[in-house]
């Protein structure tokens, strides 16, 4: 596991961004193959460490930085993952589709916002982006408050978008563009101040009788 970022680029409030590893993918196992993660996600079966590591190969170490940013989930001081974000379908650099899962007992808690904020702003910010995309199933009122939180606004229906449980499932098509970006009245990923190094405390010295 690499070490944490005592002042990482991409960064919120709470977490921060790292580029995700091949051994993240390994890792995110258990949250994928969690039933509930999986409905939300749309992984329609469960996920061994072989296909995670050809899907890290094929979709993510030839892609990452061009077509695709996949970035691990972290905790302000830590290098452990607790989620994952990217970009994906990256089109003429205009705009991007975005995806993102919490781990286990991170859902609910406001990381998962604060890692959209601060993808939301790389993706403006850096790479000239003019409109991020995501779907999401309409029934997930907690996943679509958050993206409203980040300033998504509703586009939509796709009706009968995937199959799940026997049944075809609609899909809330959700986006934000450049000019709500601007608006939104909330510091950036840059503005937030390098963390001052912790100072070690001197033990006190123990006076002579």
């Amino acid at each position: 596991m690499p070490e944490p970022h005592p002042n990482p680029v991409v960064r919120g409030e709470r977490v921060y961004l790292r580029p995700l590893e091949r051994e993240d993918a390994v890792a995110s196992n258990a949250a994928i193959n969690d039933r509930e993660i999986a409905d939300l996600t749309g992984f329609p079966f469960p996920v061994d460490q072989s296909m995670s590591e050809r899907w890290y190969d094929e979709e993510i170490a030839k892609k990452q930085g061009e077509t695709t940013f996949a970035f691990a989930i972290c905790k302000l001081g830590s290098a452990a993952m607790i989620g994952g974000i990217n970009f994906h379908h990256i089109h003429h650099g205009q705009h991007s589709d975005v995806g993102i899962f919490m781990f286990p007992g991170y859902e609910g808690k406001g990381f998962g916002t604060d890692a959209m904020n601060a993808l939301i702003d790389f993706g403006f910010g850096e790479l000239r982006l003019e409109r991020i995309g995501l779907e999401v199933d309409p029934d997930n009122a907690r996943a679509i408050r958050s993206y409203e939180k980040c300033g998504f606004v509703r586009e939509g229906v796709r009706r009968a978008a995937r199959h799940h449980r026997g049944r075809m499932m609609d899909a809330l098509v959700m986006s934000i563009i450049r000019p709500d970006w601007e608006k939104l009245e909330r510091k950036r990923s840059w503005d937030y101040p390098a963390p001052k190094p912790a100072v070690k405390k001197r033990r006190p010295t123990p006076r002579r009788s």
